[in-house]
């Protein structure tokens, strides 16, 4: 699942990359459907522009269903973002990653790119201000 997952992300990638002078506005809307076990990716036109096979969403229990989903799409993200691939998207800043659900109301932003800012949900931060801080001693050392 987390094979195809980051298929869709690639996908993304290979659709709105481009040049500078090529640059599309939208946000990417995931929206995972339970029922049928698959993850649909959508422009700001309702355009479906990826999706993912996701058989273990079918046996998700109800109650935490989301903050499963959230934790494998974080990720996901994560590691695109880290093999660089997201880096290839050529969309107008800011956009975001979002998480919808089947109505297609906003559950939560996965991802929110604005110019120099990158905020992801937890994990890719992680151990920022540690790096940081070892930045800023080698820095003052030097």
């Amino acid at each position: 699942s987390a094979a195809s997952i980051h298929e869709a992300l690639l996908k993304i990638t290979e659709l709105y990359s481009g040049e500078e002078d090529q640059l599309l506005s939208t946000d990417f809307y995931l929206q995972p459907l339970r029922e049928e076990g698959r993850l649909l990716v959508l422009n700001d036109n309702d355009e479906e522009i990826a999706n993912a096979d996701v058989p273990e969403w079918k046996e998700s229990a109800a109650d935490n269903f989301y903050s499963e989903v959230t934790a494998q799409l974080t990720a996901a993200i994560e590691a695109s973002n880290t093999k660089g691939e997201l880096e290839r998207l050529a969309v107008w800043m800011p956009y975001s990653f979002v998480l919808v659900d089947e109505v297609r109301e906003t559950i939560t932003d996965l991802l929110l790119v604005d110019d120099d800012t990158l905020l992801v949900k937890k994990g890719l931060m992680a151990g920022l201000n540690e790096e940081l801080n070892k930045f800023i001693e080698e820095l003052l050392a030097d």
